[in-house]
């Protein structure tokens, strides 16, 4: 079952511990959406680094920035700087930070007072978004089938540390079909992480591109990557961080396309966002329709496709 999380920050108390995160919590209960806090996870990365990282990938957050709280505030401009949506609380009567003056905010006079206001304002608009993303998530699509019958069908078959690149470089993989894997830190560049190979196919008809990936954080509902191909036929589609099973697990994306001239074909990868690694394998072109080859439409990771 998926869920979807979104970011609260707030100053450490007792108070805001307990009161105000019930209070939070009040407002989205049985939303299907669910409140992450920092300290609720022990994982083995400096504080600030496990913050950002969760802040990229819920859906959005929620930051109380009563007293002008430093943390708080630097987590907002994370937020803010990231493009990702966020909320502003403030308990009314206490001091705030001037930058802040010109946002707009939820001033809260009570913690019941709070609550109220999030099922207004808030829980609407992101209960909208997240049947946006659940029905784009019906759309994207892919053929899926064992690797070994992959390989053994394959027309074609690509490495990708042979292909072109703008960024990344060559990595020992054992976990890779020739023990090599083309990998690229996603920070260092907003570009075609694989591109190529400009080589005709010797055959018109419908074929299936298949791009064997592995990243290192599954968590993000934000798209992560187009694959595309064009030359000779077109077809395209949105890869998410929550399209992959497991995170450090390499994974086969299926883009079905057609073979319409006999030209030079390229089958490529592109990051959408800045952030995370990614290793890729393989693209392998097995030739379509197939009787061994059986179709899975792709749907939510809450109804165990993904």
């Amino acid at each position: 079952m998926q869920e979807y999380h979104y970011f609260v920050a707030h100053e450490f108390s007792e108070e805001k511990r307990d009161d105000l995160r019930r209070a939070i919590e009040e407002a989205f209960r049985n939303s299907g959406l669910n409140a992450y806090y920092a300290d609720k996870e022990v994982r083995q990365k400096h504080i600030l680094e496990k913050i950002e990282e969760r802040i990229l990938s819920t859906l959005f957050g929620i930051y109380d920035v009563t007293n002008c709280n430093s943390n708080v505030c630097l987590e907002l401009g994370i937020a803010r700087g990231a493009g990702k949506p966020y909320y502003i609380i403030l308990e009314k009567g206490s001091r705030r930070p001037a930058d802040l003056e010109g946002l707009d905010r939820i001033e809260y006079k009570s913690y019941k007072h709070l609550t109220k206001e999030l099922k207004k304002k808030v829980v609407p608009i992101e209960l909208d978004r997240l049947r946006k993303i659940k029905e784009s998530l019906q759309k994207e699509r892919f053929e899926e089938i064992p690797e070994r019958e992959v390989l053994e069908k394959c027309y074609r078959l690509y490495q990708a540390e042979e292909m072109h690149h703008r960024f990344g470089w060559e990595v020992e993989d054992k976990d890779a079909q020739n023990k090599k894997a083309w990998f690229a830190d996603l920070s260092e560049l907003r570009g075609h992480i694989i591109y190529g190979p400009y080589e005709p196919l010797s055959e018109l008809g419908e074929y299936v591109a298949f791009f064997k990936m592995k990243i290192d954080n599954n968590s993000s509902l934000d798209p992560m990557f187009i694959l595309d191909v064009t030359g000779g036929g077109f077809a395209s589609a949105i890869v998410r961080g929550i399209h992959f099973y497991e995170p450090y697990k390499y994974q086969l994306f299926g883009l079905k396309f057609r073979c319409e001239r006999l030209t030079l074909m390229e089958y490529r990868v592109f990051n959408q966002i800045q952030r995370g690694k990614v290793w890729i394998d393989y693209v392998a072109i097995v030739k379509s329709p197939c009787k061994e080859m059986r179709k899975i439409d792709s749907k939510p990771k809450e109804e165990g496709v993904f």
